[in-house]
């Protein structure tokens, strides 16, 4: 009996709680629905996955903002197969932190989680890449 309801409790944990995420972890999660697309902005370019995750260069300050726009503000885990780091709820980057090349360049699958929403898997495209060199040329 103490055995189901530590099961059920693991089970029912927020995924909030899943803020150790690793990359090995995440290549067992299937990637989100959707596409990456591209669009260049007055301030640099902007590439989106769907309505999940957003890489906004604004290249007046060099920086560029990951967001997950359909979620509340929370500080972002972001996890690619060369680093893991937690940024702050603004998610604003130097367009030179290598934070940002390790997404360009993640073999395969980029993990987002944060706040209480579910951890986002979604793949390593060039619209990512595009997006950061904006904020550098």
């Amino acid at each position: 009996m103490i055995r189901i309801a530590v099961v059920l409790a693991a089970v029912a944990a927020p995924a909030s709680a899943q803020a150790t995420i690793n990359y090995e972890f995440g290549k067992s999660l299937p990637l989100a629905v959707g596409q990456w697309s591209y669009v260049a902005t007055a301030t640099g370019g902007e590439a989106r996955f769907g309505n999940h995750l957003s890489l906004r260069c604004d290249k007046p300050t060099r920086t560029v903002t990951i967001s997950r726009p359909a979620t509340p503000v929370a500080a972002l885990t972001v996890v690619t197969d060369m680093q893991t780091r937690t940024i702050a709820p603004n998610g604003r980057l130097s367009a030179y932190d290598p934070l940002l090349d390790a997404m360009a360049f993640s073999r395969g699958r980029i993990l987002v989680s944060g706040g209480s929403a579910v951890v986002l898997a979604v793949p390593s495209w060039p619209e990512v890449a595009r997006a950061i060199e904006d904020c550098r040329i």
